[in-house]
């Protein structure tokens, strides 16, 4: 696992649930979003079971390699039926997310990841 992964990207396991929580305020620098890629992509490798939850309690903005990071963790998970649920996203990541297709109001609309507002949520619907 990449030695920064523990710092950037911390995970518990919760109702049979992987939850993964980035420590940062920005995944802005490229440095930064490919550590937490690689983070969450080995925390997924290394449980049995394939639902995620991503809560996003200490995130403020993403930036398109951050968007990239969240997709490549879509792509690590070998089920594409498992849902990745966001939980906690801002105001304006949630705005953001819409806009770029990653997650929808609309159930109808598939989207790579679904999005609640609570950790608690997230835990009941995954």
């Amino acid at each position: 696992m990449n030695d920064a992964a523990p710092e950037l990207v911390h995970h518990h396991i919760a109702d049979e649930v992987l939850v993964l929580t980035p420590q940062v305020e920005q995944m802005r620098d490229t440095e930064i979003c490919y550590s937490i890629r690689d983070g969450m992509t080995d925390y997924v490798k290394q449980v049995n079971h394939r639902r995620v939850v991503i809560d996003m309690q200490n995130v403020n903005f993403v930036s398109s390699i951050g968007i990239l990071a969240f997709l490549n963790l879509r792509r690590a998970v070998p089920n594409a039926e498992e849902r990745i649920i966001f939980c906690n996203l801002s105001d304006s990541l949630t705005g953001m997310f819409r806009i770029c297709k990653l997650i929808s109001e609309n159930p109808n609309d598939p989207t790579p990841f679904t999005s609640v507002d609570t950790l608690e949520s997230a835990l009941s619907t995954a």
